[in-house]
């Protein structure tokens, strides 16, 4: 595999080195991207199918397209994915960031980059979505969330320095996000606007303070920019648009890959339209363009040839973002150090979920509760829903079948019911009256934070059934984003557990006192 030169580019090839496609939405797209892989004329791609839709002439999943990708390219084809909580489909499941965070452990989370960067190589991919440089001031934030490493600038600047250092030193280059950052607004941009308040200076100072950290001490190759309004420095396009902050990312030292974040946002795209969104990105001085995963590689590569064609960008300037493309595309030449998981990783992965768990006790001295005791566990559960593109019924998964097959196995003498995450007046009449012959009730609880959800909270029916039943709760377990107990109630046992089967297990128990808890809540919920 050879390393692209510039002055043998086209100009039609070096548009398509400026395009980041989207995992193929039909066959025909599918034979378009492969096109442009074989004619050095794509940056880089979006591995994952997980957005495939339903009308897809397409078999298999992103494993295949992966490979596929890596045989037909003879140069290093940026092959990307979102690993905020590791590599999905690896043979190690790590906690998420903000567990990470409640370690305290820089040395953990460099394990965290280094541990997904082994698996993720492997599988080939050599680019990474993240981490997260954002700073989780807002606990309305619903697209934050346990991706973070907290509320506190200098944490997630000490974190996510050390993730990068551990992603880069087995040849990943990254893509952290969301420049210049989602924190303070707690809108989701995949549904709207966000808006900053800061001027430059406060930008720098906050914001910007984590990117700067892993400019100095981590030599960070890439960053992603948001599709974030920061008025103050910039009234008229958000920072994927923008050529004032894109100059300000320039200006705090800052040489390596800038890429958009999705054009699959409706936020933006509601606002400028899709082609007038790839054409001012180029504009704004965005090496990589990561276009929409609805409209296929071949519209958005039109959008983006028909802004030069229209003079809207010069190839003086289309040089410059290929230049730092190809730069980045060589730094993943470097051979990972480690290609396979040994017991080392398996073991820094559990001290990560073990150190990670944090309790909050209100009027009790310890966290456990006598497993001998009859307790009714109330588990809440994701909704039923029916897809509307397939027309099927679906339940959404609530992810805590290791924390609810561990909870029966230790608390054998009682009882378990399930309540929906928005539950029905009907389910919770039902459920109140279950509780009725119990003096002990324990609630698991969880919140997934996801896109175009619009809250990191519990609903308010679930807060008002906490409430009905307070004189009998005993604890809540909580995983997710910790964000949602400052709504709750005062409870004895508040346990927060994150995400991931080994968190899952460990909160467990805390509960039945066979772990005693250290971790630090990297957010506030007072």
């Amino acid at each position: 595999m050879k390393s692209l030169v510039l002055s043998e580019l086209s100009i039609e090839q070096k548009i398509g080195q400026m395009l980041l496609a989207r995992p193929p939405i039909n066959k025909k797209d599918k034979a378009y991207i492969h096109d442009l892989i074989k004619n050095h004329a794509l940056g880089g791609i979006h591995g994952t199918g997980k957005y495939r839709r339903f009308d897809s002439d397409l078999e298999g999943d992103e494993r295949d397209e992966v490979r596929e990708y890596n045989e037909i390219a003879d140069y290093p084809l940026l092959i990307c994915e979102d690993m905020e909580f590791g590599y999905a489909r690896g043979e190690i499941q790590l906690p998420p960031p903000l567990a990470i965070a409640s370690t305290g452990s820089e040395k953990l989370s460099y394990e965290f980059g280094r541990i997904t960067a082994i698996e993720a190589r492997s599988a080939g991919y050599n680019t990474v979505f993240g981490p997260l440089m954002d700073i989780a001031m807002n606990p309305r934030s619903s697209c934050l969330g346990p991706r973070t490493f907290g509320n506190n600038k200098e944490l997630v600047a000490r974190m996510a320095t050390a993730a990068i250092k551990g992603y880069q030193d087995q040849g990943m280059v990254v893509a952290a996000k969301h420049y210049p950052g989602f924190g303070e607004s707690h809108v989701d941009s995949h549904m709207g606007m966000v808006y900053l308040s800061g001027d430059e200076n406060s930008l720098i100072e906050r914001e910007l303070y984590p990117y700067i950290r892993a400019i100095q001490e981590a030599d960070l190759s890439g960053v992603m920019v948001g599709h974030i309004m920061v008025p103050k420095i910039d009234a008229h396009y958000p920072a994927s648009l923008s050529p004032r902050l894109i100059g300000l990312l320039r200006q705090i030292g800052f040489n390596g890959l800038i890429m958009t974040d999705s054009f699959s946002m409706v936020g933006v795209t509601n606002l400028f339209g899709m082609e007038e969104c790839h054409r001012l990105a180029m504009m704004a001085g965005n090496d990589m363009v990561m276009t929409n995963y609805r409209i296929g590689a071949q519209t958005a590569y039109e959008y983006m040839l028909k802004a030069y064609q229209d003079g809207c960008i010069s190839e003086c300037q289309i040089d410059a973002a290929v230049t730092r493309v190809i730069a980045a595309q060589n730094r993943t030449l470097k051979k990972p150090t480690q290609t396979t998981i040994t017991q080392r990783e398996k073991d820094a992965a559990e001290k990560m979920a073990k150190r990670a768990i944090a309790v909050t006790l209100n009027q009790v001295d310890s966290a456990a509760i006598d497993v001998n005791q009859k307790h009714l566990f109330i588990i809440e559960q994701g909704n039923p829903f029916i897809h509307p593109e397939s027309g099927k019924l679906y339940h959404e998964m609530n992810g805590l079948d290791v924390a609810v097959r561990v909870l029966k196995e230790k608390f054998a003498n009682s009882d378990f019911v399930e309540m929906d995450e928005f539950p029905s007046k009907v389910e919770i009449e039902y459920v109140l009256n279950q509780t009725i012959p119990y003096d002990r009730v324990v609630m698991v609880t969880f919140n997934k934070s996801l896109s175009y959800m619009g809250s990191s909270d519990l609903t308010n029916r679930q807060l008002a059934f906490m409430e009905a039943i307070s004189h009998k709760l005993v604890a809540v377990l909580l995983f997710g984003n910790p964000y949602a107990a400052r709504q709750f109630i005062p409870v004895p046992r508040l346990i927060y557990g994150f995400d991931n089967a080994l968190c899952q297990t460990f909160a467990v128990k805390t509960l039945t006192g066979e772990h005693i808890p250290s971790g630090h809540l990297p957010v506030c919920v007072k």
